[in-house]
């Protein structure tokens, strides 16, 4: 194993090598940022400066050619004045290569027109006289742009054949006479000329490197200017295209004659494996572009020399380092050494093991000092957490045995099934915490009322658990006196009022349901009205209320009266339902619950109840549960239609389905039950069978008791047996339907059966005994 000494030492030259490598990364990336952004800053001052001069260029000569063409403007000269005016102009401005008036033709004499040209030439002012070189003068460009525009223009390049006989470009300014009828007619063209030469001059004051190059663009993409001379006179795409990206460029172009600056990577001229920056920049009195190209690597040149040098003296620093970390790791880790043979020891449990001696007041002998008191701390931690262990196990079995107290007060347990022959009733009670404050009863007289009722303490947990068992004690201790419901209630009032200074309440919904006419008497204290399921609607039962009981002595609980019919399934809940909250801090809602009310019309209420209490479970989400949860389902069915009951126990072995299969064929062969109900029931009581043996553990001894009801229109088995709670609908292990031959499972098949066959199946645990109630609509021989 790798003693700590070396992992340090490695750890810590790890961690120096990284410091250095980030540190030259971020030093190298700020430097060559920072010589960037100097580069733009100090490339666009030589740009700048180099426009702004060739700007000033163009602005002189449009200066004197439009001043020249406003003097025209205001009266007529002769042709020797013209001349020696404009030889003026030419002696007075060095800029200007040479400059021409050319008069209308069709206003002179002379079918040749009157067209002088002066012009530099050798340090000297020389003349031509245009009207005797080559085509006529007005079919030149200059002369023709200029009345096509019909305002000062800038002429793209061309070879001055005749006059200068160089490459230049022109500024034509038209120059119009107003006669006394106030028209305007053409008088002459003045232009100025600049040679390319000239432009050249001032691109080549840009100091751009080896790699470097500028160039100046006409509006029409004609190279004015370049570095290289074969490309003037070109279409840029002709001579500078081949290196770049066409479109690039094109994208770029378009963009600086909008008036925008321009930054983009191109290929370098000189060597296109190279990587450039080029800026494009447009004049804003002739609408040319300046492009200017340079080289990242000629400028970023000094900055990887001085990485170099920064890499060889990180890695020889880094070497030094780690030799000194290697000899001060091994000095001071020495102590460490042999505290972790006595940390070893103490995780074994050996409190006693010896620590090491160490001198100072350094980290080391802290550490030591540390563990000397880790190890006294823990003696008596182990002590205290035994001691406290021991307190919480007995308060979590102190809960457990409170919360199946409180679950033995409610009829079968917290959740209850109770089926009769003109009646089905589903009960459950679902605590936010151990224990809680909801409740429900229920009970028959005489199968001739039923009485129910549901009720919600405030608050939760243990007050509301204790107030809760008061509620239900006084109950039914009162039972007589809810023979009417607004009696009943009064007096469970009176008896909660007495002592009860921490002002507990409960909400609660009392009924009386006459059982042959189906007329329910209720009475409601302060509780959520029920909703009623008919015929696929939802009715909210409209009730007069009282105060919630506990609070104040003699109050009156007005008695409500509704009239229910054979079909209506009838919901009374708590509000821990509709007042359920998700993530959003949104409520469940009665329209939600009604909702699933009506969507589980078809199903058993047994069903129909798990669907809600599962619905408010995945509306919540994460959120903690905050209320206890009380939902109690009633299904009527009308009046008890005339029935024979039969009922037979059978051993808790192999023999049992047989013999309850030959019982069954000769009891509905006797009660004359066509033979296809027969089958069917015969392989149901084997599968129920089947599944109790297998899954209740039963003792060898116990019997299983069948009990048959044959009404006039229905058959119901129920299935009574000793063993350990199990639901074989919910519990039971049901093989995956739909697989093929070769994957699908053996066994698990039974409970699919069962649920084919039947109408109506549930489950119920009572006095220590599984309860399994199935229901079939039958067909007699006739």
């Amino acid at each position: 194993m790798e003693s700590i000494t070396t992992k340090l030492i490695i750890a810590l030259t790890l961690c120096l090598a990284a410091i250095l490598a980030v540190g030259m990364a971020v030093d190298y990336q700020l430097s060559r940022e920072e010589i960037l952004q100097r580069l733009r800053v100090e490339s666009l001052e030589v740009v700048n400066g180099v426009v702004s001069d060739l700007e000033h260029l163009l602005q002189r000569t449009e200066g004197s050619t439009l001043l020249l063409s406003r003097i025209l403007e205001q009266r007529r000269y002769s042709q020797e004045g013209l001349k020696q005016i404009l030889r003026d102009v030419i002696a007075h401005d060095d800029d200007i290569y040479g400059a021409t008036i050319a008069l209308n033709p069709d206003t002179l004499s002379n079918p040749q027109g009157f067209a002088p040209y002066y012009y530099h030439h050798n340090g000297a002012i020389e003349y031509s006289d245009l009207t005797d070189k080559g085509p006529n003068y007005w079919r030149h460009s200059w002369y023709t742009e200029a009345l096509k525009q019909a305002k000062p223009t800038w002429i793209e390049p061309y070879f001055d054949d005749g006059g200068g006989n160089i490459l230049m470009t022109t500024f034509s300014a038209p120059v119009y006479h107003i006669n006394a009828e106030g028209n305007r007619s053409l008088y002459a063209v003045v232009t100025a000329d600049i040679a390319l030469e000239k432009l050249g001059y001032y691109l080549r004051r840009l100091r751009l490197g080896d790699t470097g190059s500028a160039v100046l663009l006409s509006k029409a993409g004609i190279v004015l200017s370049s570095k290289h001379n074969d490309a003037v006179m070109q279409h840029y795409v002709d001579s500078i295209n081949s290196l770049l990206d066409r479109k690039t460029w094109e994208n770029s172009i378009s963009t600086a004659l909008a008036g925008q600056t321009v930054i983009f990577p191109t290929k370098c001229p000189s060597d296109p494996a190279k990587t450039c920056h080029t800026r494009l920049s447009m004049l804003t009195s002739s609408g040319w572009l300046v492009g200017v190209t340079y080289s990242e690597d000629e400028l970023l040149a000094p900055l990887k020399e001085y990485q170099i040098k920064t890499i060889f003296i990180g890695l020889t620093t880094l070497l030094l380092m780690a030799l000194t970390v290697g000899i001060v790791s091994r000095r001071l880790t020495r102590p460490l050494v042999d505290l972790a043979k006595a940390s070893d020891a103490i995780a074994t449990g050996d409190l006693n093991a010896p620590l090491p001696r160490v001198s100072g007041k350094d980290e080391v002998a802290q550490l030591v000092q540390s563990f000397g008191a880790m190890k006294r701390d823990l003696k008596s931690y182990i002590g205290d957490l035994e001691i406290a262990t021991a307190g919480k196990a007995r308060l979590e079995g102190e809960m457990a045995a409170a919360t199946q107290i409180q679950m033995s007060m409610l009829p079968q347990g917290g959740e209850a099934l109770e089926e009769a022959d003109n009646y089905s009733l589903w009960a459950k009670v679902q605590p936010a915490k151990s224990v809680g404050g909801d409740l429900y009863t229920f009970y028959c007289r005489d199968k001739s009322k039923l009485y129910m009722a549901v009720g919600d303490v405030s608050d939760k947990g243990v007050p509301a658990a204790l107030f809760m068992a008061k509620t239900i004690s006084h109950m039914k201790q009162f039972e007589d006196a809810f023979q009417s419901p607004s009696d009943g209630m009064a007096l469970l009032n009176n008896a909660l009022e007495q002592g009860n200074d921490n002002c507990m309440f409960v909400t609660l919904f009392f009924g009386v349901l006459d059982l042959h006419t189906l007329v329910l008497h209720f009475a409601s204290a302060g509780h959520t009205p029920p909703s009623l399921l008919r015929q696929g609607e939802i009715i909210i039962l409209s009730q007069k209320t009282g105060p919630a009981l506990g609070l104040a002595p003699d109050m009156t609980y007005p008695e409500n009266t509704f009239s229910l019919a054979a079909g209506d399934r009838l919901a009374v809940y708590t509000d821990g339902i509709d007042e359920a909250f998700n993530e959003e801090a949104k409520m469940f809602g009665f329209e939600r619950f009604n909702n699933q009310l009506r969507e589980s019309g078809e199903d058993n209420i047994a069903v129909t109840g798990a669907r809600i209490f599962q619905a408010v479970e995945n509306f919540s989400g994460d959120t903690p549960q905050s209320d206890d949860i009380t939902l109690m389902l009633l299904d009527l069915r009308g009046q008890a239609a005339k029935s024979q009951t039969f009922s037979r126990s059978f051993a808790c072995d192999s023999s049992a389905c047989s013999a309850a299969g030959e019982w069954l064929e000769e009891l509905f062969q006797r009660c004359s039950i066509d033979d296809s109900t027969t089958m069917e029931m015969v392989l149901v009581s084997e599968e129920m069978l089947t599944n109790i043996n297998k899954y209740a553990e039963l003792d060898t001894d116990a019997l299983i008791e069948l009990s048959v009801g044959i009404y006039d229109d229905r058959i119901t088995l129920e299935f009574s047996d000793p063993g350990v709670p199990f639901n074989p609908f919910l519990d039971g292990r049901r093989a995956a339907l739909g697989n093929d031959i070769e994957s699908a499972e053996i066994g698990g098949l039974g409970v699919h059966l069962v649920a084919q066959l039947i109408d109506r199946q549930s489950y119920r645990r009572e006095e220590g005994r599984n309860l399994i109630r199935l229901e079939k609509s039958i067909t007699f021989n006739k």
